[in-house]
C-alpha cells in the first residue's frame, strides 16, 4: 500500500510539472470621461494584452487604462450620471471592489455615482 501511494504521489507531481506554468490572470479597466466610454478585460496572459483589450472595448480615442488588475483580484468602475465624475478600485472580492469604486467616485465628485462594471480575475 505504501508503495502504491508513493507511485500515485509521483504521478500527480509529474502531471503538474508536465502541465507547465499557469497563465497569468491579468485584467484592466479603461475609461474616457469626456465620452462616457469604458472597457474592461479579464484573465489575460500579459498586462499588454489586458490593456489592449480594455482599450479596444472602450472604443474612443480618449480612453486610457485607469487600473490594471492582478491575479485573484477584482476591479470595478463607478461613474456619475454625466460620466465626468468617476472612481475605480481593485480588491480581493467583487463586492469590495464595487464598494471601493463607489466610495472613490463619491469622494471626489458631486452627484450620484453608480457602478458601471465589476468583475474578477481568477
Amino acid at each position: 500500500m505504501g508503495r502504491m501511494l508513493g507511485v500515485a504521489v509521483a504521478a500527480a507531481l509529474a502531471s503538474m510539472v508536465a502541465a507547465g506554468p499557469a497563465l497569468a490572470q491579468l485584467g484592466a479597466i479603461a475609461y474616457d470621461g469626456h465620452n462616457c466610454a469604458w472597457g474592461d478585460s479579464w484573465n489575460y496572459g500579459s498586462r499588454a494584452e489586458a490593456n489592449a483589450k480594455a482599450l479596444l472595448e472602450c472604443k474612443r480615442p480618449g480612453c486610457r487604462v485607469v487600473t490594471e488588475i492582478g491575479p485573484h483580484q477584482c476591479g470595478a468602475l463607478a461613474t456619475t450620471g454625466d460620466c465626468h465624475g468617476w472612481g475605480w478600485a481593485t480588491r480581493p472580492t467583487r463586492d469590495a471592489a464595487s464598494l471601493g469604486a463607489m466610495m472613490e467616485c463619491q469622494k471626489y465628485n458631486a452627484g450620484q455615482c453608480a457602478v458601471q462594471l465589476s468583475d474578477c480575475d481568477r
